[in-house]
């Protein structure tokens, strides 16, 4: 299974190509876990370097300069500058972005930040050159000390991003986005609220009146601090939109979004007025173009990070980044993204999707599993939010986003708690040759497939858990349309072990809401049933694509908050997975049928001795089908249980319980010590999936399984 690719290579290679790619230029948007105190130490770095092409120096204030390269430290008076080929972005630790162009030069006066108090600053003196500002969390908490000096006059920022062209003699400066920004000397000062709009300013002058910039002006400060014109060169990570927010906040009670009326104040003595700048000669060759329409068709994958800031209702804070996968659909104009938590075996999906239009995101979701144990035995959460987000680069090969919400403690009716407000920022870069020309277009697909759950009593954690699967593929079953990138489906299970509810009717997507890219990006959230399902907390979604199992079905993780005969339970992941795709047709399972399949299985072990015993596993299969005669199903999984002893549990397949027949694709055999059931998947049955359930030696495992012929 590729990423987005559908030419034979090997998902591994793809998922190289990605890495190797992040790492030269990733749009690495780090959030560097700190806690300020006011007496900032000198030694402590405040920024980061996270783009960079060309030549670009710091010098400290002792007047020693070094060169710097990405993921370069930056400190409090350091003198920062690029060189005529130079281009260069910084993330501070409270998430604020700077871009600077070539030829550009910076001193970063101030900074702290103290995220528990939410109090700091930030001062940047600019001595000449072009400029993209997007405030982080100073600039939404202690507005009034994010400043931007400049020869000309200073700059304040609302939580919001602007670009700039400065000279010793002018500075021309345009707003794109935000709550807005305000623009004075001591003979003057302007808001401007309205994106699109700026002013000028030249040298011991008040700021012009704001104005709408043109497309052209708005182009070349953008173009200069983006890469635009760069002799082909690749633009480095973030430019171009790196970054942006288009949170569109309002404009705050008593602002308006025209210019402010300064005070009448006396003016000093006639000086003449400098004439404008010369132009850079290397700017009269550049050719400013509207930007091009967005591509109509295909699928592009994108690699790039996130960062941002949690706020517990403690009052205390901490900060996460992930790496991040991403792609968008441009026939179904679908987005979805998506990030994965590999720490411990906690494996908790976070993801996102949305709707394109043109290049804006207006509608972005945000979903998914958070681990937090701080509450002991309620150690799993609820991650909803919402966003925006912006496709920029002359290619469309730019997307940056913003979002906000809030953590859910699962537990809980009828009302869920609220553990943390939480902000983010996210980007990524379109990864060269992972892309499909031709999207897979037509009304819809029906996939069928299998669920395996492991249900737990929150408030009696691990006691009364009950493991839930289906024996029938077409008990849970998926209509997958491809035009509107949308998923609906049903599911429903038949076995319980320890008693308890199955699940019957599951809404899966439909109006709950879903997202389909491809096969192998894909999500929807839950609902209804007979069960009461709970507000926070119901979504399935695919595995990494890296880690699929065949490129003919796809499966992942699903988890559902809900209450079953007054108990709170929670089906959990990653112990909870499903498997689906389009099945073969039963034609092809005919008695003149054979073949022999290997592959993966991922499941969980529970210790029934000990309940809180409870790990996840992962071994081979193989598995033999033979129509040819008497109708048989036979093989083993084989689990490896323990690594580090390299020990093997190795579960048999045998056929004395099968139950398929030529008018069916689909097939049910004895386990050790429980029951296999499975499908065929593919045009030619190319593939074989299902799940297994099996008490044995003490213990109870419970997975999926899958692989090719």
């Amino acid at each position: 299974m590729q990423l987005f690719v559908d030419n034979g290579s090997n998902s591994e290679d793809i998922m190289e190509k990605i890495a190797s790619y992040t790492t030269s230029f990733l749009l690495l948007l780090l959030c560097l876990s700190a806690s300020f105190s006011t007496a900032w130490a000198e030694s402590q770095a405040v920024a980061t370097v996270v783009a960079l092409r060309g030549a670009a120096v710091a010098q400290n204030k002792s007047g020693a300069s070094r060169n710097l390269s990405l993921k370069s430290q930056l400190f409090q008076e350091d003198i920062l500058k690029t060189g005529s080929n130079g281009k260069l972005q910084l993330m501070f630790t409270d998430n604020s972005i700077i871009s600077m162009g070539r030829d550009s030069e910076m001193k970063i006066a101030e900074y702290r930040w103290q995220s528990e108090q939410k109090d700091g600053a930030l001062t940047m003196q600019v001595k000449e050159g072009l400029f993209r500002v997007m405030g982080g969390a100073i600039a939404k908490d202690a507005p009034q000390n994010f400043k931007t000096e400049t020869p000309t006059s200073t700059i304040g920022i609302r939580g919001s991003m602007f670009a700039f062209k400065s000279t010793q003699d002018s500075l021309s400066v345009v707003f794109q986005g935000g709550r807005g920004i305000e623009v004075f000397n001591e003979l003057g000062k302007v808001i401007i609220t309205i994106p699109g709009f700026g002013t000028t300013v030249a040298l011991n002058n008040p700021p012009a009146p704001p104005v709408k910039f043109t497309e052209q002006q708005i182009n070349d400060l953008n173009s200069e601090a983006n890469g635009n014109g760069n002799n082909g060169e690749q633009p480095a990570a973030g430019e171009e939109g790196g970054g942006e927010q288009s949170d569109a906040a309002p404009v705050a009670e008593g602002e308006t979004e025209t210019v402010a009326t300064p005070e009448p104040q006396p003016l000093p003595p006639p000086v003449p007025v400098p004439p404008p700048p010369k132009p850079d000669p290397r700017d009269l060759n550049i050719t400013f173009t509207t930007p091009p329409a967005p591509p109509s068709d295909g699928i592009f994958a994108f690699a790039g990070g996130l960062g941002g800031t949690s706020t517990k209702t403690d009052g205390s804070t901490e900060t996460f980044s992930n790496t991040l996968q991403m792609g968008v659909n441009w026939h179904n104009h679908r987005i979805f993204g998506i990030a994965y938590d590999d720490s411990a075996d906690k494996n908790k999906p976070v993801f996102f999707y949305g709707t394109v239009n043109g290049s804006t995101v207006s509608d972005i979701k945000i979903f998914g599993s958070d681990y937090d144990d701080t509450f002991p035995h309620d150690e799993d959460a609820f991650i909803r939010g919402n966003g925006t987000g912006l496709f920029s680069g002359s290619a469309y090969d730019f997307f940056s986003f913003n979002a906000t919400g809030n953590s859910y403690l699962t537990k809980g009716s009828p009302t869920q708690t609220v553990l943390d407000s939480w902000t983010v920022a996210g980007g990524g870069q379109q990864v060269a040759g992972a892309m499909i020309p031709t999207a897979e277009k037509g009304a819809s697909e029906i996939w069928s497939g299998f669920v395996v759950a492991s249900s737990e009593n929150m408030n009696n954690r691990p006691v009364g858990r009950h493991l839930i699967y289906n024996t029938n593929p077409n008990t849970f079953t998926m209509d997958i349309n491809k035009d509107t990138g949308t998923i609906l489906g049903t599911l429903t299970t038949d076995v319980n072990v320890g008693g308890g509810y199955n699940i019957s009717g599951m809404t899966v997507g439909g109006s709950y809401g879903s997202v389909y890219l491809n096969d192998q990006y894909l999500a929807a959230l839950l609902g209804g049933s007979n069960l009461a399902v709970k507000d926070y907390g119901s979504y399935m979604v695919v595995e990494d694509p890296a880690k699929q199992l065949s490129s003919h079905f796809t499966w992942g993780y699903w988890e559902v908050a809900y209450v079953d005969s007054s108990e709170q339970r929670q089906i959990r992941v990653p112990e909870s997975m499903w498997l689906a795709g389009k099945p073969s047709t039963s034609s092809v399972i005919n008695t003149s049928f054979s073949g022999t399949y290997s592959g993966k299985a991922h499941g969980t072990m529970i210790d029934v001795g000990t309940p809180t015993l409870i790990s996840q596993v992962s071994g081979s299969m193989n598995l033999t089908a033979d129509f040819t005669s008497t109708p048989s199903i036979t093989g083993s999984i084989n689990l490896i249980t323990d690594v580090a002893s390299n020990t093997t549990t190795s579960l048999s397949i045998s056929g004395g319980a099968f139950s398929a027949d030529t008018s069916s694709n689909r097939f049910n055999a004895i386990l050790t010590g429980g029951t296999v059931q499975g499908a065929f998947y593919g045009t030619n049955a190319e593939a074989v999936g299902g799940s297994f359930y099996s008490l044995t030696g003490g213990k109870q495992y419970i997975g999926i399984f899958g692989g090719n012929k």
